[in-house]
């Protein structure tokens, strides 16, 4: 059975809009107005953003609620721990971002996204988790993610040529994304995060629509119109 992540990625006519490390109920009901398609809620204890289980099953519930997509956020994951975590919050997908094995998250119930660092070691992991994960972010490598750092353009889209593709790092509206054109067309979603804060864990509507609106402004496949500075 296609897990609904492949077929939401497949069927969308323009890239993906993922807004990452939500930690409240008022940014999770803006980011879902501004038509976010995928809502990011962390469970790293290392990072700003980072939610109790507790938190990620009310914020889950609330995410259902506005008809809205969720995605846990983790690093370094227990299969066990995830599988009940994902059921208790209704929770629709699970980004892995740490040294899980791939052999230990095959046939999930829920859709599957892999961070990929976009460095010399990053073929060899996107090779792995082929066929195992429904896409891969590819962020920069530094981190576990929200660093706010932009990857490499010319690697990334290499990245994107061999799999479903989002981009992520220091991505906040247009000034990020065309960083990356003409590949942009290659990608089939963008992921936000500390780029569209006000401060660390709290959202900026403005910030939130203009990432949203230029991610929904291209058609997937395609190159960016060049009509917008």
């Amino acid at each position: 059975m296609t897990r609904f992540l492949t077929s939401l990625i497949e069927q969308a006519e323009r890239p993906l809009a993922k807004v990452c490390g939500l930690t409240g109920q008022r940014d999770v009901e803006l980011a879902a107005a501004a038509g976010a398609d995928l809502l990011g809620l962390v469970s790293y204890p290392k990072s700003p953003r980072h939610l109790s289980d507790l938190q990620v099953v009310a914020l889950g519930h609330i995410i259902e609620k506005l008809a809205a997509r969720s995605v846990l956020v983790i690093v370094d994951a227990d299969r066990a721990g995830v599988d009940r975590l994902v059921h208790e919050a209704r929770l629709d997908a699970v980004q892995l971002c740490g040294m899980e094995e791939p052999g230990d998250w095959r046939n999930t119930s829920y859709g599957l996204l892999r961070r990929i660092g976009v460095d010399e070691h990053g073929d060899a992991e996107l090779a792995a988790w082929k066929g195992i994960a429904d896409a891969f972010v590819l962020d920069h490598p530094s981190s576990a993610g929200g660093s706010g750092r932009t990857v490499d353009p010319e690697h990334a889209a290499e990245f994107a040529r061999e799999a479903p593709c989002f981009l992520a790092g220091g991505l906040d509206g247009d000034a990020g994304v065309f960083h990356h054109a003409p590949s942009i067309g290659l990608y089939r979603g963008f992921d936000a995060s500390s780029r569209l804060e006000i401060e660390p864990g709290t959202k900026d509507p403005d910030r939130v629509k203009s990432f949203i609106d230029a991610a929904h402004r291209y058609s997937k496949g395609n190159a960016p119109s060049q009509d917008h500075d």
